[in-house]
């Protein structure tokens, strides 16, 4: 977090960085938007420095990309691309199975439950934050620091393509039927079960967005994607 003084006291901003992810994460930022450097740092109130920086840091998580120009670019995946990190969510979560079991606390399970049962009534937008955090828990579960880092990782690299499996691809009703049955095999401790859940979970899914992934990888106006981005930038910085 970064400090600035209003009012004569600190007052805590995120960091650049925790902005842009968020903003990638979320699907503020789309697949291929370019990252102009001088417009973020003056909707930040910060120099290019921390934010080139932050850039940097980003594209080594895989959610920025550099060109030959030098320009940043929200990464955007092409369909062998979606369809391998998927794959590879549905290889680390599932690995992570026996592991959320053993650990998990009647009062875990019964906290996994409760974040479960108020998602079924929430829109899109609200579920889609709903189910990024439900897999971070099961994740913290599973107690394997390494694992769940990398799936975390490939967690976040996904959301913006899992945002659209739930809201341009009606997924949402599926996957939290999913949800529900994961809550059940935790809490009768069936690992092979859950496993089998969260493979299910990721390959459905997968197959659903390759057809969007091929979509989206088309060559888009330049002019156009600029004038989105500064105004999806604008409109989150400003908020």
């Amino acid at each position: 977090m970064e400090a600035s003084i209003e009012s004569g006291r600190a007052v805590q901003r995120p960091a650049i960085a925790e902005v842009l992810r968020e903003s990638i994460r979320q699907g503020m930022l789309a697949p291929g938007q370019p990252l102009i450097q001088a417009s973020i740092a003056e909707a930040m109130g910060v120099s290019r420095i921390p934010v080139r920086e932050a850039l940097h840091a980003l594209a080594a998580e895989g959610l920025v990309t550099f060109g030959e120009d030098g320009g940043a670019r929200v990464t955007a995946l092409a369909p062998e691309e979606v369809d391998e990190l998927w794959t590879l969510r549905a290889l680390l979560e599932s690995h992570m199975a026996p592991a959320i079991v053993r650990t998990a606390t009647p009062a875990d399970v019964a906290a996994l439950r409760e974040l479960v049962v108020a998602m079924d009534d929430l829109d899109a937008t609200a579920w889609s934050d709903r189910n990024f955090s439900f897999h971070q828990e099961l994740h913290r579960l599973a107690e394997m620091p390494h694992v769940g880092d990398a799936t975390g990782r490939v967690l976040t690299m996904i959301e913006p393509y899992s945002r659209v499996a739930v809201t341009v691809l009606q997924e949402q009703s599926e996957a939290q039927a999913e949800h529900h049955q994961m809550i059940e095999a935790l809490a009768a401790e069936d690992s092979d079960e859950l496993a089998r859940l969260l493979l299910h979970h990721s390959h459905r899914a997968r197959k659903a967005l390759l057809a969007y992934a091929a979509e989206t990888a088309k060559p888009v106006d330049p002019q156009a994607v600029a004038t989105a981005a500064a105004r999806s930038l604008a409109d989150h910085l400003g908020a």
